[in-house]
C-alpha cells in the first residue's frame, strides 16, 4: 500500500507542477466558450432586432403596394362607382393578406374636387387611432379620391419598440396612402 501512496503522491506533485499560476494564464482550453458567453447575447439581441425591423419594413412595403395596385384599379375605372366599401377592404386583403390579419386592416376612401379639400389622413392623437374618422366616398369618373389603409402591427421586442411603437398598445402603426384622380371613363 505505501507503494500505491508514494506513487499517488508523486502523480499529485507532478500534476501540480503542470497547473501553476503563470501556466493557468497561459492556458486556452475553453476560451472559445467564454468568448461567445460574453459575445452571444448581445449579438442575439442585435440580429433578433435587424429581423424584426426588416420584417416592419417589409410589411409596410407590401401594404403600399397593394394600396398602389387597388389604387390602379380605382384610377383606371375597374372599380367604379358600384363599388362598396366591403368590396373595397376585400381588395386590398386580396394584395395584401400574406401577412396582415384582414380584420384589423382600415381603410380610407375619400374624394374630393381638389387636392387640397381632401384634408389631412387619419393621424395617431394620444398615442390612439380614431377609426371613426375613417369613411368611404364612392369612385367616380374624373374625380380627385385618396385611400388610406392603415394596420397596428405587432412590435415584439423591447428594443424595437422603443423606436418604432407609435400607439399605446406597444404596437405600432402602418399606414399607406395613395392620392390620384381617377380617369374620365
Amino acid at each position: 500500500m505505501s507503494a500505491f501512496w508514494s506513487s499517488a503522491i508523486s502523480f499529485c506533485k507532478q500534476s501540480l507542477k503542470k497547473v501553476s499560476p503563470r501556466r493557468f494564464g497561459a492556458d486556452e482550453k475553453g476560451a472559445t466558450a467564454v468568448e461567445f458567453g460574453i459575445v452571444a447575447f448581445p449579438f442575439f439581441f442585435l440580429l433578433s432586432a435587424i429581423i424584426e425591423a426588416s420584417l416592419f419594413f417589409f410589411a409596410g412595403q407590401m401594404l403600399e403596394s397593394a394600396v398602389d395596385r387597388v389604387g390602379r384599379q380605382i384610377r383606371t375605372g375597374q372599380m367604379d362607382s358600384s363599388t362598396t366599401q366591403a368590396e373595397l377592404k376585400t381588395a386590398v386583403c386580396d394584395e395584401a393578406s400574406l401577412l396582415f390579419d384582414c380584420s384589423t386592416l382600415l381603410v380610407d376612401l375619400k374624394s374630393a374636387a381638389t387636392f387640397s379639400d381632401l384634408g389631412d389622413p387619419p393621424e395617431i392623437h394620444g398615442g390612439e387611432l380614431d377609426a371613426s374618422y375613417f369613411g368611404f366616398s364612392s369612385p367616380g369618373s374624373a374625380k380627385i379620391m385618396r385611400i388610406t389603409v392603415t394596420y397596428e402591427w405587432p412590435v415584439f421586442s423591447n428594443y424595437v419598440a422603443s423606436h418604432l411603437a407609435n400607439l399605446n398598445s406597444g404596437n405600432a402603426l402602418l399606414t399607406a396612402i395613395s392620392v390620384f384622380r381617377t380617369e374620365a371613363y
